[in-house]
């Protein structure tokens, strides 16, 4: 959560492979489009409205602070990381999927 209703987030999808046009890409990803970018392992870092991250689901917060024994960043330092990613990015379910962006954000 970057503040001001901002969420920046990674997110799969199969046009970042097929088009270059940033009006295409920006719009909700759904639910093939996000399968198909985990298969061609494209995605992007993004930054969206909570409502659009969401996508009408309920939002889960993550409880890592109590369970990790590294103490999270500054939430500037949080939102400084994140926007620096902004773009295009490799995916893998694996080595580099949403919870390895948040996990390095948020604990570096």
């Amino acid at each position: 959560y970057l503040g001001d209703n901002r969420v920046a987030h990674m997110m799969p999808d199969i046009l970042l492979a097929l088009t270059d046009d940033m009006g295409r890409t920006q719009k909700v990803v759904s639910n093939k489009r996000l399968i198909l970018g985990v298969i061609v392992r494209v995605a992007s870092i993004r930054v969206d409205t909570v409502e659009d991250f969401a996508y009408g689901a309920n939002i889960l917060v993550n409880h890592l602070d109590e369970s990790l024994q590294k103490k999270a960043l500054l939430n500037e330092e949080v939102a400084r990381r994140a926007e620096k990613l902004l773009g295009f990015t490799p995916y893998s379910l694996l080595w580099n999927n949403c919870e390895h962006f948040v996990t390095y954000c948020r604990y570096g």
